[in-house]
């Protein structure tokens, strides 16, 4: 993924992408070629290294197939934060019109799939993963259709190598225009945009505008 300096985030804006995204694209090459599944994932920043992300897949689903070999496969699992279209009006001033952009936040992970088909590996992923969004019904069910549901399920986890994060978010902006975006956003109803904006964006580019003065203060002094 190519990540302009202005545009990297930080390790922390990273983990809070993975540990609050409801899903995303597991991507993996089967024998037929690239295969992708849209699926929730809980990230696990304890696991050791850069630690790991766990789910399951449907057991009719072949992309696990490859992943069950000794070690695993080579996998990619992508993640999205907050995004928007961006008008022109918004971005343009007096003297630089500019075009309408898309706004976004997104994470790319790298790692090793690995496949689990042990009942209580699967129980406590499948646990773990649903009290994440507020939902313990697995703890209500009868033991019976518990483990029914866990056999049409192949636990799956992606032991993380590395990865990189990119947020297009205006911050190379002047903090004027990122202002704009940010009351444009709230009228367009974009509210997950405008405020990643106005808590990591607008900082940095009144950040850069008072660096900028700062010098030309110098210079002209």
């Amino acid at each position: 993924m190519y990540v302009p300096a202005h545009f990297a985030m930080s390790a922390e804006q990273v983990a809070e992408v993975l540990a609050t995204a409801p899903a995303g694209d597991l991507v993996t090459v089967g024998p037929d070629g690239l295969v992708a599944t849209y699926v929730p994932m809980l990230f696990d920043a304890d696991a050791g290294g850069h630690g790991r992300l766990i789910g399951h897949l449907s057991r009719v689903n072949d992309q696990w197939r490859p992943a069950a070999a000794p070690g695993g496969v080579d996998a990619l699992f992508i993640a999205h934060g907050a995004g928007d279209y961006v008008e022109a009006d918004w971005l343009s001033t007096p003297d630089a019109p500019s075009v309408p952009t898309w706004n976004y936040v997104t994470v790319q992970v790298w790692g090793r799939l690995v496949v689990h088909d042990d009942p209580a590996w699967m129980l406590e992923a499948v646990r773990r993963l649903s009290a994440a969004h507020g939902d313990a019904t697995v703890d209500t069910l009868p033991t019976a259709e518990v483990d029914a549901l866990l056999r049409a399920v192949v636990g799956v986890e992606l032991q993380i190598t590395r990865v990189a994060g990119k947020a297009k978010m205006s911050q190379n902006k002047s903090p004027q225009v990122v202002r704009s975006v940010i009351d444009g956003l709230r009228g367009a109803g974009g509210e997950d945009t405008a405020a990643w904006m106005e808590e990591y964006s607008l900082p940095r580019a009144q950040a850069k505008a008072d660096l900028l003065a700062g010098i030309r203060e110098r210079r002209q002094g």
